[in-house]
């Protein structure tokens, strides 16, 4: 099995839940790192969402409703 390395771009303090967003365009895989630390990577995830929501002025509300629970998990801790 190949593994594939990830080229991931970080954007820092996006609220006081989520601390964190990085996204990935080769892999279209977005990373989440939240106020306790907890991480969640999720893909596929288009850029445009990705970007919504770092921009977004509620950007939890944003990941909820679109990206948690609906787009799978690929790895987490």
């Amino acid at each position: 099995m190949e593994r594939k390395t990830m080229n991931m771009v970080w954007d820092r303090y996006e609220s006081r839940s989520i601390r964190e967003l990085g996204y990935d365009s080769t892999t279209k895989t977005m990373a989440v790192v939240f106020a306790d630390k907890t991480k969640k990577f999720h893909s596929p995830v288009p850029y445009q969402l990705y970007a919504s929501i770092h921009h977004s002025t509620f950007p939890e509300r944003l990941y909820r409703q679109t990206v948690d629970g609906k787009i799978p998990v690929v790895r987490g801790s």
